[in-house]
């Protein structure tokens, strides 16, 4: 017979107030809360996949900067296509040595762009620096250079200057400056007026104070010329400088020349030059020589132009640093821990990118160059690199085959055969038309020497390799400018010429391409967007995490309704209870009367 009714448990079940246990004694909340996670346990399954995928991203991108470290590195290696710019060629850089009897530098200064020839030249003698105009005027006695120095129109008195306008000639070619000065103009207001159209006639004003005085002191105006040299010379006593005055405005102020224009006279290579300027530009392309002061021709000074070894040697240094780095790198994503399990940071232990990545650049930097001239440096080794293993450190695992580099050695290769050195990174074409250029290339280029075929007049274009003769792709871009394509699938697969000539032409061509060139085009593909093989696994990865986000949703939609589904269940469970515990109450009542009756 039940006496009493247990009121239960009270609970918050996904923001539903729930009474429970009360006639079945069951715990509801704790029952509810074990079902709905039994059910979630897929999602929890993929949140926990959600969460190395992002640690697998995290890597690939830190994999991503270190490639587009190292894609720049290798680009001022490779020479490379299109215009020519020198200034992205590393080994196109140089350095300039200066020898004499005396010291050189107080003498000339010798600089050179990137592409100029490697040659050793001269100075035997610098007869003359070149010179700018300098004139003085007669002497203004004033209280100061502010004070009024300019007199009414024809009221001039010698050593003064009148109101009007007057005419100079320009060096520009066009109407002759006119300069007008006003009663009672200052000194340094005329000295203003001058500097004002300086830049067409060549003549700059200085005020200059000569001697203090009372109640006046004595000042003087300095005339400049802007340039050095004969051509912008001038005398402003002289009707070639000043055209016309018709107003007296400088006729009573006197003139002195203190510094007449000439031109810089020196011997270069046994040749006599004369320049306006002392920095000469226009001798040899890329080579400007500045003049510091007379040299005898006792005294000559030598002028080495070579390859800039330190600059080469750097950048080959940074080479590889990266490619060590790209090696401890795969190493930590690879190691596996004493339990025989990889590590909780080998996130990339199995995937395919970094795997292709490592192999793809280890083949790379082992390779032997085709192309290149028997008998000279073909593969790193030859120049001072070699290949160890590291035992690791505290911070990271054993890394098999680590470039050691020998730099003695490299140092001695740069600067005994420096040509051979840049074979092996660049890439290299030759041939015996100099109509042709190399305008891009890749790394499925099959071949080093080949001949084109260009037949303009029939439309017959060609490339014969050994003795196999194919058509090439050619578009006209106009009269004289021909695109050139190597066709796929064959040995000069992703190589694009220009051929800038409207004649007929049988070109011979030779080519090699280096280890900077291959590993640039490799980097470019595997980081292009889109379809490069580190952007694609990066997108793979963010296309799964998108595809699994999207799945625990829908496992949480419907542990939503399963945990509805539950608490109705539940509540009907202990009204049913409830209800029959009220009957039976009943029953036993009723019972009980009859036998009190």
């Amino acid at each position: 017979m039940v006496t009493q009714i247990t009121l239960g448990n009270i609970s918050n079940i996904g923001g539903r107030t729930v009474v429970g246990g009360g006639q079945s004694g069951i715990d509801t909340e704790a029952l509810i809360k074990g079902l709905t996670e039994a059910r979630r346990l897929p999602a929890v399954r993929l949140e926990t996949r959600n969460e190395n995928l992002d640690k697998q991203k995290s890597a690939l991108s830190e994999l991503q900067s270190l490639i587009t470290r190292f894609r720049t590195s290798v680009d001022a290696l490779r020479n490379p296509p299109g215009v020519q710019n020198d200034t992205q060629n590393i080994f196109q850089y140089r350095t300039t040595t200066l020898s004499s009897i005396v010291n050189a530098a107080n003498y000339v200064n010798v600089t050179v762009e990137p592409g100029v020839n490697v040659q050793n030249l001269s100075i035997d003698e610098v007869v003359q620096l070149a010179r700018e105009t300098k004139q003085e005027s007669s002497v203004l006695s004033l209280p100061s250079n502010t004070s009024p120095a300019v007199a009414a129109a024809g009221d001039a008195t010698p050593g003064r200057l009148s109101a009007g306008t007057f005419n100079l000639r320009v060096l520009d070619g066009g109407a002759n400056a006119a300069i007008t000065l006003a009663e009672n103009d200052s000194l340094q207001t005329v000295a203003n007026k001058f500097n004002a159209v300086r830049d067409r006639t060549g003549i700059q004003a200085t005020v200059v104070k000569v001697a203090n005085g009372s109640p006046n002191s004595d000042f003087k105006i300095i005339f400049t010329a802007t340039q050095t040299g004969t051509t912008g010379a001038f005398d402003l006593a002289n009707a070639g400088t000043v055209t016309s005055d018709p107003d007296g405005v400088l006729a009573q102020l006197g003139f002195n020349t203190t510094q007449p224009a000439q031109n810089a006279q020196f011997v270069f290579d046994g040749v006599t030059i004369e320049r306006e300027s002392n920095s000469v530009d226009d001798l040899i392309d890329g080579i400007t020589i500045t003049l510091k002061q007379p040299l005898p021709a006792s005294s000559p000074i030598g002028i080495s132009v070579q390859p800039d070894t330190s600059l080469v040697k750097n950048a080959l240094v940074e080479f590889v640093d990266l490619y060590n780095e790209l090696r401890v790198f795969a190493a930590n994503q690879s190691e596996i821990g004493d339990d025989g399990l990889p590590t909780e940071d080998a996130v990339l232990i199995n995937d395919p990118a970094l795997r292709s990545i490592v192999n793809s650049v280890s083949a790379e930097i082992g390779r032997v160059i085709s192309g290149l001239t028997a008998g000279q440096p073909d593969r790193l080794s030859d120049i001072g690199f070699g290949f160890q293993d590291f035992a690791g450190d505290d911070e990271n695992p054993a890394v098999r085959n680590i470039i050691a580099l020998d730099e003695e050695k490299l140092q001695s290769a740069l600067e005994a055969n420096f040509d051979a050195v840049r074979g092996i990174f660049e890439f290299r074409q030759t041939s015996d038309n100099p109509n042709l250029a190399i305008f891009r290339r890749t790394n499925a280029l099959n071949t080093n020497a080949f001949t084109l075929n260009i037949d303009r007049t029939n439309g017959i274009y060609t490339a014969t390799v050994g003795t196999s003769t194919f058509t090439v792709d050619v578009e006209v871009v106009s009269p004289t400018l021909l695109s050139i394509k190597g066709p796929a699938g064959s040995v000069l697969e992703g190589m694009e010429f220009l051929y800038s000539s409207a004649d007929d032409a049988t070109i011979n061509v030779n080519v090699s391409q280096g280890i900077g060139d291959r590993l640039f085009n490799y980097f470019e593909a595997s980081l292009r967007p889109g379809d490069g093989l580190l952007s694609n696994a990066i997108t793979t990865i963010e296309d799964q995490k998108t595809r699994n986000t999207t799945e625990i949703t829908k496992i949480d939609t419907f542990i939503e309704r399963y945990r509805e589904q539950l608490i109705e269940q539940y509540s009907a469970l202990e009204a049913a209870l409830s209800a029959a515990n009220q009957l039976l109450s009943l029953l036993d009542a009723q019972s009980n009367a009859r036998n009190n009756a």
